[in-house]
């Protein structure tokens, strides 16, 4: 009984303080426009999904009232670390995408620029299975991009 009372009171004072799991917070403030036309090349999907979960949402060119346009995707894979015997232990995983937001076809602001980065352990007898984590590890990265982008347009002064 005692301890239900202790972990209640732990999560009333995490709620207190502001604290909130990955994803549950939602942006500090809202984006300047709500309808956005999404040319994103590799992570317009993943764009799409954080424009929708910042209550805006992806449409036509028609009707967008702004656009977002990835200007540049660029993917890295490096060796990260090494075992004394020199065989590669992990890689590292690296994720840049500029992006510009518009507004009838004036730039919104400065370029967008954000990198994301992860290690990924590598064993030689495990290549398929590193292979299937790795393009795992890919798209949550391009959803972590897309998340930062559009936290980012939210910053931005409707004209």
């Amino acid at each position: 009984m005692k301890k239900w009372i202790f972990l209640s009171v732990c999560s009333f004072a995490l709620s207190a303080c502001g604290f909130h799991l990955k994803g549950q917070g939602g942006l500090s403030s809202a984006l300047p426009y709500h309808a956005w036309y999404v040319d994103g090349a590799q992570i317009d999907q993943a764009l799409e999904n954080a424009l929708h979960r910042a209550d805006g949402r992806a449409v036509s060119r028609a009707e967008a009232q702004a656009s977002i346009v990835v200007q540049q995707v660029e993917t890295r894979r490096d060796i990260y670390t090494i075992t004394r015997a020199a065989d590669i232990n992990e890689y590292l995983l690296t994720l840049s995408v500029q992006a510009q937001a518009f507004h009838h076809g004036q730039p919104l602001g400065k370029p967008i620029s954000v990198t994301v980065q992860r290690a990924m352990d590598y064993a030689d007898g495990q290549v398929l299975g590193k292979q299937e984590e790795e393009a795992l590890i890919w798209a949550e990265m391009r959803s972590d991009a897309a998340e930062q982008i559009v936290r980012r347009l939210s910053f931005l002064k409707a004209q």
